[in-house]
């Protein structure tokens, strides 16, 4: 059974556009690109599906001629299926095996644009990266795990979902009552063990047993092991991406540096971070100043934080049990903050409103000896917002206290707490840590 997901919209927006390009779909492996391109394939009358890894002699038809209506032909003739424009959708699945595939995309888009085309893949970034299309040839859509709101809608639990505070009203937090700030908080912690893997949320929400996710989440990390040969070249490499895999989920939260993450070669611990990141399995948060945007433009490659790829699949790396999980009363100060900061983190890249281009950044002093560092820096309505993923008072709030009084630009920000409502003191919003920052 399908999970209803936030992109299924922009993917119906796209596929309802008088004028469009082919369509990318990125994301890691096993996050659903290829179940929300089958959804949007039941909206329409007909469609076409071409994977390339479990139909590999469909490459021999891009070999050639990259015509579309002479690719059209000999895909009709191999998938017998009739493909028209306007009233089928191709799919191209796993694109990743067939770079000529890729590159017929401009061609769709110049010679066959009423077409409606979408590819999506495994690694596609690695492919991805040695072709480059003309502008406006095609468009890319990001795919992440599953956020907390689908998790509460696929656990049959969408009311959370609209009396979950949030940005654009957050004085409903006020109006929570007790046992729907519980529901929620429980419901947080359960998301925290099972995270947004769609595999692990779909037999949660079969059977709510963690033992049944825990071998979900065990089979996902043994295939994301099992992918570093298609990306990793030597074998010394290779090992170095494996123990970077499992150092970089523990180590969430934290400034890495590449000589102390792993014991090996730096130079091979920075790319393998560089390759684990490409495959998105992590994502680098940078740290930069706060003085303006766009916040790229002032970011230190060399000082950055990692955000994993899914918050289950993290605590099942760090062997963190769920009874732990679920028996904590403070979910922000437990593990050192990091399940707290990879949630915040995760949740901002899943809406695509926390980040620019996709990466996330965070702000450190940067003097000698100081210590100073907030956890986020996010855009909101143009201006640069702090947030601090901490517990305690205003008053110990030294680093996000330093960053307000440091830059008169910044107005407001936000601080994510064990708390069930909101106040503002200093400049801080206080909100709860199930707090919806889009």
């Amino acid at each position: 059974m399908y999970l209803p997901r936030m992109i299924d919209t922009s993917l119906e927006s796209w596929a309802n556009a008088s004028s469009r390009c082919p369509l990318v779909l990125r994301g890691g492996r096993q996050v659903g690109k290829t179940e929300a391109m089958m959804a949007l394939a039941a909206r329409f009358g007909n469609h076409a599906l071409a994977d390339f890894e479990l139909a590999p002699e469909l490459r021999n038809i891009f070999a050639g001629n990259l015509n579309p209506t002479a690719i059209i032909r000999d895909l009709e003739a191999s998938l017998s299926v009739r493909i028209e424009a306007g009233r089928t959708l191709l799919i191209l699945d796993e694109i990743q095996e067939c770079p000529r595939a890729i590159q017929s995309l401009r061609y769709f888009k110049e010679k066959l644009p009423a077409l409606h085309v979408i590819a999506a893949g495994s690694l596609l970034e690695f492919a991805l990266g040695e072709i480059s299309f003309p502008v406006g040839r095609v468009d890319y859509m990001h795919l992440y795990p599953m956020s907390f709101d689908e998790f509460l809608t696929a656990t049959d639990r969408a009311i959370l979902v609209e009396r979950r505070p949030r940005r654009t009203a957050w004085d409903n937090a006020s109006e929570l009552s007790q046992t729907t700030a519980q529901a929620l908080n429980d419901a947080l912690r359960e998301y925290l063990v099972v995270g947004g893997m769609p595999e692990a949320v779909a037999i949660y929400k079969k059977t709510r047993s963690f033992l049944e996710v825990q071998r979900i989440h065990d089979r996902l990390i043994r295939s994301f092991r099992d992918d570093i040969p298609k990306y990793a070249s030597g074998e010394l490499q290779r090992r170095n991406v494996s123990q970077v895999f499992a150092a970089v989920a523990a180590a969430v939260g934290e400034q890495v540096t590449f000589t102390k993450l792993v014991d090996d070669d730096s130079k091979r611990t920075k790319a393998s971070l560089f390759l684990l990141e490409k495959a998105m399995l992590l994502s680098m948060v940078h740290s930069t100043s706060a003085a303006g945007l766009p916040l790229g433009a002032s970011s230190d490659l060399k000082t950055f934080k990692p955000v994993f790829i899914d918050v289950g699949l993290m605590q099942r790396l760090c062997g963190r049990q769920a009874r732990d999980i679920m028996a904590t009363d403070d979910l922000v100060a437990s593990f050192k903050g990091q399940m707290a900061e990879q949630f915040v983190g995760q949740e901002l890249l899943a809406s695509g409103l926390g980040s620019e281009a996709g990466r996330l950044y965070f702000w450190v002093r940067q003097a000698k000896g100081s210590g100073a560092e907030v956890d986020y820096l996010i855009v909101r309505d143009g201006q640069v917002t702090p947030v601090e993923v901490k517990s305690g008072s205003s008053g110990r709030l030294r680093s996000l206290h330093l960053l307000l009084k440091s830059y008169d630009n910044i107005k407001s920000s936000f601080c994510l707490q064990s708390r069930d409502n909101c106040s503002t003191s200093d400049q801080i919003t206080f909100v709860p840590l199930y707090f919806d920052l889009s």
